[in-house]
């Protein structure tokens, strides 16, 4: 069995895994079978998406993928450690056993003493004379002495030896112990049919990787233009580094976001009371049959954001390209050019896509109910061959950071809209004047009563030059036949250059103020509902 080295030559980021692909060349093979092992592999590989292929006179068998746990080899340092660590603790034996004799010899010496000086009850007293007394004194003083020095010496000689274990476990203890670990192999089987060299190539796919485009957008009033720079930030956290890879990005079909606050359905309705024994206490009743729905952008190009393709199958390369790109049915390959290295600790690595100039077409817009603000808007046709997909942005306008914002889809030859933040060249108020009770006949009747809410708005342009401006407002929408809604002002018949209303009932005001010019557009309308009954959703 041979262990291969191999390298990581390219990696395909998706949104939340990567394809990393490695390659290894074996030289000078006779005929014959062999086991190689792709060694080390990551651990949250996915097993199911591995391939090899290979070059060379031989062939495929097997592919085998497997996980091996091993113990961890100490390292140099640990295992001098672990061997001091035992000749110590085997001389502490020894000088436990040293210990154990003396003291035994100790309790003998103790005993026969005892034994000669203390009277026996049921035999003849010992009787020494006076010199030999003297003489056996002596003796028993002498071996204790010995001994009690014997045992002081090895008791010293102990403490020594577990100072220096003590030091060595906590030097143990600092490294940390040989741990189980485990790793990832996928071992290939080939049978050479003569000598010959290979060139093996394994493929598979991992998590914990992803990628997002980014945008710096460089606006110039006076020119017209927008310089966009197409980014892209790598991450990853695979548990192997991407060392001088060549790298390819693919996305599937991305989401759209707007960026200025979007106007809800107002629906009314007729007002149902609850049933005893009593209603929700002190509750103010809301708007609560407004649902979500989109702003139609009445004035511009709808997007069409399609889907964009899965598989790659022609390389189109662009006149001033950072990288290649490639478009399938629902998703978009990028191969960026040169080679880079993301490290596996989760820090970002951007790269280039594209930087392209284009012409831009500008508009504010404004919202006066949910925002007091004007809204640049620009409006770029992507005559590339590159998808745009959703992502933030940073604004630049005339060279001063503005804001940030973000992209929406746009595949090649589509125009559209994009946000630059908000223009304090613009004053926008939204005022609300009266609420009554119309008494007057015509659409009218005694047996229905007619309330009118009167707005105003207040739009005033403090810049040097003209600008056209959309402003948009909206009609409660009525959820019962008994309730009728009838727009007062403006006077709307049909679409037209300067008003129009959509499905959701938001209207839309078109207009090019002159330097210093104020807008007052008064909106008005008229709720009619039986006088019996109440209406839910009002304010």
């Amino acid at each position: 069995m041979k262990t291969l080295t191999s390298k990581i030559t390219n990696v395909t980021v998706f949104k939340d895994r990567a394809e990393v692909t490695r390659q290894a060349s074996v030289e000078g093979l006779a005929a014959g079978e062999y086991q190689m092992v792709f060694d080390k592999l990551p651990k949250n590989i996915d097993q199911n998406s591995i391939q090899v292929n290979g070059k060379g006179n031989a062939t495929l068998t097997n592919v085998k993928f497997e996980t091996v746990h091993y113990e961890e080899t100490p390292d140099l340092d640990r295992k001098t450690l672990y061997e001091e660590q035992q000749n110590i603790q085997d001389e502490l034996r020894l000088l436990d056993d040293e210990l154990n004799r003396l003291r035994k010899e100790k309790e003998f010496v103790d005993g026969v003493g005892k034994k000669l000086i203390t009277p026996a009850t049921t035999e003849t007293t010992l009787e020494l004379d006076p010199q030999k007394w003297a003489n056996m004194l002596a003796y028993f003083k002498t071996e204790l002495a010995t001994v009690d020095k014997a045992i002081f010496g090895v008791e010293k000689n102990k403490r020594s030896w577990e100072n220096k274990l003590n030091r060595i476990n906590h030097q143990l203890q600092q490294m940390g112990q040989g741990k189980r670990l485990s790793k990832n192999q996928v071992t290939v089987w080939v049978e050479a049919t003569q000598e010959t060299s290979l060139a093996l190539e394994l493929s598979y796919v991992v998590y914990n990787a992803s990628w997002r485009p980014v945008y710096d957008l460089r606006v110039s009033t006076q020119d017209k233009r927008m310089h966009i720079t197409y980014n892209a930030i790598v991450e990853q956290n695979t548990g192997e580094n991407w060392n001088d890879t060549l790298l390819k990005l693919s996305t599937a079909q991305p989401q759209i976001s707007g960026q200025q606050p979007s106007l809800s359905p107002w629906r009314i309705n007729l007002f149902v009371p609850k049933p005893p024994p009593a209603p929700a206490p002190g509750a103010a009743r809301g708007m609560s049959n407004m649902i979500e729905a989109p702003m139609a952008q009445m004035y511009t190009s709808e997007l069409d954001t399609g889907a964009l393709m899965d598989e790659l199958e022609e390389e189109m390369v662009m006149a001033k390209p950072t990288s290649a790109v490639e478009t399938g049915a629902t998703s978009v390959f990028f191969s960026v050019s040169g080679k880079h290295t993301v490290k596996s600790d989760g820090t970002e690595h951007r790269v280039t896509i594209m930087i392209e100039d284009f012409s831009a077409h500008f508009r504010y817009s404004t919202v006066p109910k949910l925002s007091p603000y004007a809204y640049l808007k620009a409006k770029v046709r992507n005559e590339t061959a590159y998808p745009f997909l959703a992502g933030s942005a940073n604004v630049f306008l005339d060279n001063n950071f503005v804001s940030t914002t973000n992209m929406e889809a746009v595949a090649p030859t589509e125009e559209f809209w994009t946000f630059l933040g908000i223009d304090q060249g613009f004053k926008i108020e939204h005022k609300f004047l009266k609420k009554y009770e119309k008494q007057e006949g015509g659409i009218f009747s005694k047996k229905t009563q007619n309330i009118v809410y009167e707005y105003l708005i207040e739009i005033k342009n403090n810049k040097t030059t003209q600008e056209e401006i959309v402003v948009w407002d909206q009609l409660p929408i009525s959820g019962n036949d008994e309730i009728k809604v009838h727009l007062l002002e403006p006077t709307y018949k049909e679409d037209s250059d300067k008003v129009k209303k959509n499905e959701y009932e938001y209207i839309e005001w078109f207009f090019k103020p002159g330097p210093g010019e104020a807008l007052s557009i008064p909106f008005k309308f008229a709720v009619e509902y039986p006088r019996d009954k109440q209406v839910d959703g009002l304010v």
